[in-house]
């Protein structure tokens, strides 16, 4: 997909490139360490299980959220650029963001709520953490292709469809995950 660019746009590109900020989607890769310390405390746990702790601490962050609380040079820049981000862009962004924010609380809570720290994890639990860190990395992965500017084309990104719905099958096959944690 070709993005078309407004003036304003177009005017705030080459401080873009200057700031590590991709020119074409607008959106800085520093927003995916929010998630990456996450996944990687989530990894340790079937090893580690008191970890949960400080897994449990973590919490969604908005784009500009985020870029508030780093210590990444071009903030303000990095925020001002989300905001007039294409709009192809901005879509596809806040759905896969949305569907790894749900994605990673849901699996905390379910942690929480198996108190790992004193009764352990079951073999099956672990499991269950191994293929969730697994759907995790493969959104980081669509949410690092979208901040380069890559759209997937098998996704619809329209005003229509609501993010939380999902076909049937997905649909299940997380009721299904989400049984081992009750």
């Amino acid at each position: 997909m070709q993005l078309e660019y407004n003036a304003d746009q177009k005017a705030l590109q080459p401080e873009l490139v200057a700031a590590n900020i991709n020119p074409e989607s607008f959106l800085a890769t520093d927003y995916l360490n929010h998630f990456n310390e996450i996944v990687m405390l989530l990894e340790m746990i079937p090893d580690m299980p008191d970890i949960v702790e400080e897994a449990a601490e973590w919490e969604p962050k908005s784009y500009p959220q985020h870029f508030e609380d780093s210590g990444f040079q071009a903030k303000q820049l990095a925020i001002k650029a989300f905001e007039i981000a294409p709009a192809p862009i901005r879509k596809a962004f806040d759905r896969n963001k949305t569907e790894l924010d749900q994605l990673l609380s849901s699996t905390i809570a379910g942690l929480m709520s198996l108190n790992v720290i004193e009764r352990g994890l079951a073999p099956a639990a672990a499991e269950l953490i191994r293929t969730r860190i697994q759907q995790a990395q493969d959104l980081l992965l669509k949410l690092n292709q979208v901040i380069h500017g890559k759209l997937d084309e098998e996704i619809e990104y329209d005003d229509t469809m609501p993010i939380e719905e999902h076909d049937a099958e997905e649909v299940q096959s997380q009721a299904d995950i989400d049984k081992l944690f009750d």
